[in-house]
């Protein structure tokens, strides 16, 4: 019994043609599935990851400019009342996670 890779003497050369491209083919596509797609992969994330941390920097900053414009249309007095307002709360923020860091054992 003819193994599978085995030609028969009754087979064409262009199927062996055929069947040696489709072996190439196959181990290049195997090889770039190891190689190539994780780096595409990895540098995709790369990618990604630096447009959003730049896009809620941004988002950050004016979320921050247009709380203080409104507390300081809303609240009495100039600008320092905005300015404690918010003060207080990064304070209160902070102070909230200041208590549940995880403390070191040295």
């Amino acid at each position: 019994m003819a193994e599978a890779d085995t030609p028969s003497p009754d087979e064409e050369p262009g199927d062996l043609a055929s069947r040696a491209t489709d072996r190439i083919v196959d181990a290049v596509g195997a090889l770039r599935s190891r190689t190539t797609e994780p780096l595409l992969t990895a540098t995709r994330a790369i990618v990604y990851g630096t447009f959003a941390t730049v896009v809620g920097t941004a988002f950050l900053a004016l979320v921050g400019i247009g709380l203080f414009r409104l507390l300081d249309t809303v609240l009495p007095g100039e600008s320092w009342s905005a300015f404690l307002a918010l003060g207080a709360a990064c304070v209160a923020a902070g102070a909230w996670l200041w208590s549940r860091r995880t403390r070191s054992a040295g």
